[in-house]
C-alpha cells in the first residue's frame, strides 16, 4: 500500500541513464567504517523543539477539534517502515571517501551540497537491492561528531557519479530548526529533503530508544491534506503545490505539532511493548508535521541494519488496532502555533 507519495519530479531513472561525467569517487570504493552511538544519544540540543517536552497546558489552535478530524484523512496511524521512511546509515565520516554529488535540479542544493564540495559517502551507502521506495530519503550519519548528510533521491551513475535531488548537511547539535527561508541569505540553504525543511533524523523513532523503553523527543508524521503555500516553526519552508489544482488553502501547514491527549491511558491497552512507547512520545512530546504523505504516517529509521533489529521491537501496524481515523478525531489535539508564514513564491518542490 502506497505510505507516502514522491514528488512530481522524475526519479533515479533519467539520472541513471547519464554516465558521460566523470567519476568522482576519492580514494577507491571501500564500505562504511560503523559509528555506534555513545548512550543515551539523541540527535539536537536539549532546547531544540524536538527534544522539549509539551507543558502541561499547551496552547490550543481554537480549530483544533475539526483540523484534528481530518489527521486520520489517510486511515489508521501506520509506522513507515520499510518503505517510505528514511534510510539511515551510521558510519564514521572521518573514514569516509569524499565524493562530489551532483545536483538532479539546477539551484537546488542546501548548505554542504555547493557545486565541488565534497561530502562523505560510503561506497555502501545504497546497499544493493534497494528501491526508490527505501532509499528516496537517506541519512548518513557519523553520532560521534553529531553530523548528518541528508539527501533526497540519492543514486549513482554507471560511471561512478553520485548524484542528488537535493542534499543538505545538517549539525546534530545544534537545534534541528533552520532559519526561514526569507530570513535566509539563500532560500534553498533553509530547505532539506523533506518539504518542512526538517532534518530526516528530527523525529525518527529509533531502533534503541524503543528497545530501551523510551523515547525522549517529539515524532515527525505526515497525512494526506497538509496544507500548500504556508509553514509554522520548527518548519522552516512549506509544501509547495504542483500546480494551481493542487493547492490547499485549509489543513495542517508543515511544522503543526500535534499531540495525543495525556489523560489517555496506555498501559491499559491492548497495544504492543513497543507501540505503548511510541503512543506515550505522542502524549508527553507530541508529532511535528514533516511531509505530506497518501496515508496518516510515522516514519522508523528503516537502513538495512535497523530493519533487522525492528523484528520484535515494533512493526509497522503495531498502532493500527487503536489509533484509527475515529480515535485520533477524538483524542489527538492541534497546538496553536501562531501565524503561518508563507512558502517562497513561484517555486515547486
Amino acid at each position: 500500500m502506497l505510505r507516502q507519495m514522491l514528488p512530481a519530479a522524475a526519479l533515479f531513472g533519467a539520472a541513471l541513464i547519464s554516465a558521460c561525467a566523470q567519476t568522482s569517487e576519492i580514494p577507491a570504493e571501500t564500505p562504511a567504517v560503523p559509528a555506534e552511538a555513545p548512550a543515551g544519544w539523541r540527535p539536537f540540543s536539549a532546547d531544540s523543539p524536538w527534544n522539549t517536552p509539551l507543558p502541561a497546558d499547551p496552547k490550543i489552535d481554537p480549530n483544533s477539534d475539526v483540523l484534528a478530524a481530518d489527521i486520520g484523512a489517510g486511515g489508521a496511524l501506520y509506522v513507515n517502515m520499510p518503505e517510505w521512511s528514511v534510510m539511515v546509515k551510521y558510519f564514521d565520516s572521518s573514514k569516509a571517501p569524499k565524493r562530489r554529488v551532483r545536483a538532479l535540479y539546477a539551484r537546488r542544493y542546501g548548505r554542504g551540497f555547493e557545486p565541488g564540495s565534497l561530502v562523505p559517502i560510503p561506497a555502501d551507502a545504497l546497499p544493493e537491492g534497494s528501491t526508490p521506495q527505501q532509499s528516496h530519503y537517506v541519512a548518513l550519519v557519523d553520532p560521534v561528531r553529531n553530523l548528518a548528510w541528508d539527501t533526497r533521491q540519492l543514486g549513482k551513475t554507471k560511471a561512478g557519479e553520485w548524484f542528488a535531488g537535493f542534499g543538505a548537511a545538517v549539525d546534530l547539535s545544534g537545534t534541528g530548526v533552520s532559519m526561514p527561508w526569507m530570513k535566509a541569505e539563500r532560500a534553498d540553504l533553509s530547505a532539506g529533503p523533506r518539504p518542512s525543511g526538517a532534518p530526516l533524523m528530527a523525529g525518527l523513532i529509533r531502533v534503541d530508544e524503543v528497545k530501551a523503553g523510551r523515547i525522549d523527543h517529539a515524532l515527525a508524521f505526515a497525512y494526506p491534506l497538509a496544507q500548500t503555500g504556508k509553514f509554522v516553526p520548527p518548519a522552516s519552508t512549506a509544501l509547495i503545490a504542483a500546480d494551481k489544482a493542487g493547492e490547499r488553502h485549509i489543513g495542517l501547514p508543515m511544522g503543526t505539532r500535534i499531540q495525543l491527549n495525556p489523560d489517555y491511558d496506555i498501559d491499559n491497552t491492548l497495544l504492543s511493548p513497543g507501540a505503548k512507547v511510541v503512543a506515550k512520545a505522542l502524549q508527553e512530546y507530541g508529532a511535528i508535521l514533516v511531509d505530506e504523505a497518501g496515508a496518516t504516517v510515522l516514519f522508523a529509521e528503516s537502513g538495512p541494519e535497523q530493519l533487522a533489529e525492528w523484528e520484535g521491537v515494533l512493526a509497522p501496524d503495531d498502532l493500527l488496532s487503536l489509533f484509527t481515523s475515529d480515535f485520533m478525531a477524538l483524542n489527538f489535539r492541534v497546538l496553536d502555533t501562531g501565524a503561518p508564514l508563507p512558502g517562497v513564491p513561484g517555486r515547486a518542490d
